[in-house]
C-alpha cells in the first residue's frame, strides 16, 4: 500500500484529503507544517508527498528544497488555489514532480493524484523509455518547430514530427501514433482549439500541451476542459518544458 504524506495548514483539507485517499486505497498520514513534514520524511518512507504551496509561516516551495535535500526521488505534487506559468515553473525548478489546482473538488484532486501516482514510475524510466516516446510539434512559426525538434532529439526522443499547421498536423496524426502534442493554440487557418478537437478524434489516448504566445486565459481554460494536459507560454525554458512534457506524458498514459 502506498503511503502518503499531506502537508497542510488547513485542518478542513487535511480531513478531506485523508478521507478522500483512503478511501481510493492509500495509508494517509496528514501534517499541518514543514517542521513536522520533515520530521515524518526522516523517520518514515513515503511514496507521495501532497505539499500545500501556502503553509503558515513558511512558502511551499521552501519547504520542497529541504525536502529534497533529505530525499531526491520522492515524488513530491504541489497544490496550489491558484496555479501560474510562473508558479508552476518555480515549483518544477524546486523538485516538484507535478503541480496541480487546489481549487478543484476535492475527488477530482484525488482522481488527479492516483492518475500521477500510476504514471510516476514512468517519468523516471530515463532514456531508454524516453526512445519509445514520439512527439508531434503543431506551430506556424517554423524557427519555433525547429528548435522545439532539435531540443526534444537531443534529449534522446527518437521520433519527432513538426507540423505547420493544424490540416497537416491531422495528416500526420492519420499516418503515426504520438505520445504527446505540443500545440501553438492561435495559428491562422484551423486554430488550436479546433485542431486539439480533432486530434483527440483520432487519438484520444494523445497527451496535449498547449504552447502560446499569450496569456490567453479563455482559451487555455477551454483547452483544459477540452483534455489539454497543461500549458506553457512562449518564450519558454527547454528544460522546464521537458519536465512538463514528462509529467504530462506519464499522466496521459494512464
Amino acid at each position: 500500500m502506498i503511503k502518503i504524506l499531506v502537508v497542510d495548514d488547513e485542518v478542513r483539507i487535511r480531513e478531506l484529503l485523508h478521507k478522500a485517499l483512503v478511501k481510493k486505497g492509500y495509508h494517509v498520514v496528514t501534517v499541518p507544517n514543514a517542521e513536522q513534514a520533515l520530521a515524518c520524511i526522516t523517520q518514515e518512507s513515503f511514496g507521495l508527498v501532497l505539499l500545500d504551496i501556502r503553509l503558515t509561516g513558511e512558502s511551499g516551495i521552501s519547504v520542497l528544497k529541504k525536502i529534497r535535500e533529505l530525499q531526491k526521488k520522492i515524488p513530491v505534487v504541489i497544490y496550489s488555489g491558484v496555479i501560474t506559468p510562473e508558479l508552476e515553473k518555480e515549483a518544477r525548478i524546486a523538485g516538484a514532480n507535478e503541480v496541480l489546482s487546489k481549487d478543484t473538488e476535492i475527488m477530482q484532486l484525488v482522481e488527479q493524484i492516483s492518475k500521477f501516482i500510476k504514471g510516476s514510475a514512468r517519468v523516471s524510466q530515463g532514456l531508454s523509455k524516453r526512445k519509445e516516446k514520439s512527439i508531434l510539434i503543431v506551430d506556424d512559426e517554423p524557427e519555433i518547430r525547429r528548435v522545439l525538434s532539435l531540443f526534444f532529439k537531443k534529449k534522446g526522443y527518437a521520433n519527432v514530427e513538426e507540423a505547420e499547421n493544424g490540416e497537416r498536423a491531422l495528416e500526420i496524426a492519420r499516418s503515426k501514433e504520438f505520445s504527446v502534442a505540443l500545440l501553438d493554440i492561435n495559428m491562422p487557418g484551423m486554430n488550436g482549439l479546433v485542431t486539439m478537437q480533432k486530434l483527440l478524434e483520432i487519438n484520444p489516448k494523445l497527451g496535449i500541451v498547449i504552447v502560446t504566445g499569450r496569456q490567453d486565459n479563455e482559451n487555455i481554460k477551454k483547452a483544459i476542459e477540452m483534455g489539454a494536459y497543461g500549458y506553457v507560454l512562449k518564450p519558454f525554458d527547454l528544460l522546464y518544458l521537458e519536465l512538463v512534457v514528462m509529467s504530462k506524458l506519464a499522466i496521459a498514459e494512464n
